[in-house]
């Protein structure tokens, strides 16, 4: 394969260090690749990465629905013989690992034209529609 070959298609397999759901996942979107004829052994690990993400977004989704999105937490100290207790709510860790995991799966996405606007180009081939101020 050369510089600016397209990648040979043929069937993915997942990497051996997945979990159960990730190699699940990764089983799915294999199948997408394939059914559209784009699937490739060379983008395997990026597919897997794919499928981690996905799964992670699982894991922290499932945290959130049953301990909810902040904890509270409670600090005292003496201050003239004082006992002050002070209480703050915060955000727990999983949302922001939430969101890291979901903007990365939705690039990844957009990498491998998984996504409604990649499929929109594949179906239309890459060609940008005409309209009417293509003029100006």
């Amino acid at each position: 394969m050369t510089l600016g070959d397209a990648a040979p298609v043929g069937p993915m397999v997942a990497p051996l260090h997945l979990s159960n759901l990730a190699q699940l996942i990764f089983g799915s979107i294999a199948q997408m690749l394939e059914a559209e004829k784009r699937s490739s052994p060379h983008y395997a690990e990026h597919v897997g990465l794919l499928a981690i993400r996905l799964e992670q977004i699982q894991r922290f989704q499932a945290v959130l629905e049953t301990e909810g999105d902040t904890y509270t937490t409670e600090s005292a100290k003496t201050v003239d013989g004082e006992t002050i207790v002070t209480r703050m709510i915060r955000a727990r860790p999983e949302v922001a690992m939430l969101s890291d995991a979901m903007r990365q799966a939705q690039s990844l996405l957009g990498e491998l034209m998984l996504n409604p606007a990649a499929a929109l180009r594949i179906a239309s081939g890459h060609k940008p529609t005409e309209g009417a101020f293509d003029d100006f």
